[in-house]
């Protein structure tokens, strides 16, 4: 990420040499109070005040354009970045859900000019030396008045970034929670559910309220007491200047000069008071994306040939949490055999799925396709060769063709011979648009069991060489059963290696080979025939006790 910050810093000089053009013409106005008090005053000349109002009102306009191109400026270095850093954010949302909400918040900053504050800290050292340079004791009272602004405003952000990022954090995570709930909103309504969700919802929000109360009821203390002290020490500054007036040390126009560019040194520390919340927000996003999001260039790999479908697990291991979810698992298959994983609930069926498809990487072993580790696969050519039904079917918004077509351009010979396949074409085409119709949003304008056989029918369309059912039946009706039935025939005629989880013995019996997990090892591995005869011997010897 350091590289893509390094490739904007084109972006910072304009900025950098903007806010110099700024603060420079800035001092036009007190040079324009000096002049007026300390000589038009006395000469009652017209002629030099309105030469002079013409001058500071060409210097004022000037500011103004200059400000507006900076912040041109600053809005296309803050598109850039954000072009810049997509890719990697979109690749890195499977483990970072919020890193496009990051981003723009990243953005909104950077656009916004939030983080460039730091530009102006050159110029308040000038500003102070001019201070100085016009009388020693105006110097090093605004210099004083500075640094105890600074080290306030300094020690008040680190006491305010707690307190925001943890009610933020909080707020969001609630939020994320009644989303997910209110995603299940047909059992919601249906069971009553609402009310309790509800409920939850406002117990956990009044404690985020709380934390967000907290955090404003302090930047509210802060804001009021770096206000007074923003406006005591001009005035403190302005009193001394007055005093030293009388002592013919100063005259009238550099007090007001002297309090003209200390309004202008208390600028920047004004706007990060009130810019707090934005700047603790965006370095916030900012870490996280740093932590989360792999920036480095992908390791170029190189392509395999076609493979055939040979399948093995050698020894492979998983765990999360400090828990062991699969341990020692080994099996092979052939070209074209398939492989029935059968076992109780949490014995770790669907987490060998997302090993096998590379979704997991394996915390030990290896699981290879024709004799290559998964991971040396070019990620876009292994999706070719590989067809997953996960437990969970998920289409996506768009027409049924698309879907089958993997979301890429749809080949229509492709889309229907998938379908064929899978057995599901007749059911398509009675569809209200057949295969153009739209699935929306959420997928759920189909039935459950539509949405899983047109996920079957997506396995066929590249010619896996590996697929990988995930309880295939689960919302099949006999019709639909058939289908599925249809489809393993078809997956083995093309040799496809197959792996089907599922506790179906009419599956199973078809099946070459047959996996018994249980609490995440192999409790049997075999042929098919030989596994479920000692299956059902234990179920007699059970049944005997």
């Amino acid at each position: 990420m350091q590289d893509i910050i390094k490739s904007g810093f084109k972006f910072l000089i304009s900025a950098a040499f903007f806010r110099g053009c700024i603060n420079l013409i800035y001092l036009s106005i007190p040079i324009y109070m000096l002049i007026i008090y300390d000589r038009v005053l006395f000469s009652a000349s017209l002629a030099t005040l309105y030469t002079l109002g013409v001058g500071v009102l060409i210097c004022l306009l000037t500011m103004g354009v200059i400000d507006y191109a900076q912040k041109q400026i600053m809005g296309k270095a803050a598109s850039r970045l954000a072009l810049k850093m997509r890719p990697f954010v979109l690749n890195s949302l499977p483990g970072f859900p919020r890193g496009l909400e990051d981003l723009e918040t990243l953005r909104t900053a950077v656009a916004g000019g939030h983080l460039i504050r730091f530009l102006d800290l050159p110029w308040m050292v000038i500003y102070l030396i001019l201070l100085y340079l016009i009388h020693p004791i105006m110097g090093g009272m605004s210099a004083a008045g500075v640094i105890i602004a600074a080290i306030a405003l300094g020690l008040i952000k680190i006491l305010a970034k707690k307190r925001y990022i943890a009610a933020e954090l909080a707020f969001k995570a609630n939020r994320d929670r009644l989303q997910k709930a209110m995603a299940h909103r047909d059992l919601v309504s249906a069971m009553g559910l609402y009310p309790g969700v509800i409920k939850k919802y406002i117990h956990i929000d009044d404690r985020v309220m709380e934390l967000r109360v907290k955090a404003e009821q302090f930047q509210g203390i802060t804001d009021a007491a770096l206000t007074v002290l923003y406006s005591l020490v001009p005035t403190l500054v302005f009193a001394t200047g007055v005093v030293v007036f009388f002592s013919e040390k100063i005259t009238v126009g550099a007090v007001f000069a002297c309090v003209i560019i200390l309004v202008r040194l208390f600028g920047p520390l004004e706007k990060s008071l009130k810019e707090m919340r934005i700047s603790i927000e965006a370095r916030a996003a900012y870490d996280r994306i740093k932590t989360f999001v792999n920036t480095d260039p992908p390791k170029e790999r190189l392509s395999l040939p076609s493979p055939e479908g040979r399948l093995e697990a050698e020894g492979v291991g998983l765990a999360a949490a400090g828990k062991t979810i699969l341990h020692n698992i080994s099996f092979s298959l052939e070209p074209g055999e398939s492989l029935g994983v059968f076992g109780p609930s949490s014995a770790g069926k669907t987490s060998l799925c997302k090993l096998i498809t590379g979704i997991w990487p394996a915390a030990s072993g290896k699981i290879r396709l024709d004799g290559a580790e998964i991971a040396q696969w070019p990620k876009d050519e292994f999706g070719g060769y590989l067809g997953y039904l996960p437990q969970e079917t998920e289409l996506f918004e768009g027409s049924v063709a698309e879907n089958i077509a993997r979301l890429g351009k749809v080949d229509s010979d492709k889309v229907i011979e998938a379908a064929g396949k899978a057995g599901v074409h007749n059911m398509i085409v009675k569809l209200p648009q057949g295969y153009d119709t739209k699935i929306d949003a959420t997928g759920k304008n189909l039935s459950a069991g539509q949405r899983q056989l047109i996920s079957l029918a997506r396995i066929f369309y590249t010619d896996p060489k590996v697929a990988v059912l995930d309880e295939p039946h689960t919302h099949l009706d006999d019709q639909g059963f058939r289908m599925l039935a249809h489809a393993l025939v078809q997956l083995k005629n093309k040799k496809t290696t197959t792996i089907v989880v599922t506790d179906r013995p009419n599956i199973l019996v078809s099946m070459d080979k047959i996996i018994v997990l249980k609490d995440g090892q192999v409790a049997m591995f075999g042929p098919a025939k030989e596994v479920l005869n000692q299956l059902a011997g234990n179920q007699q010897q059970a049944a005997g006790v």
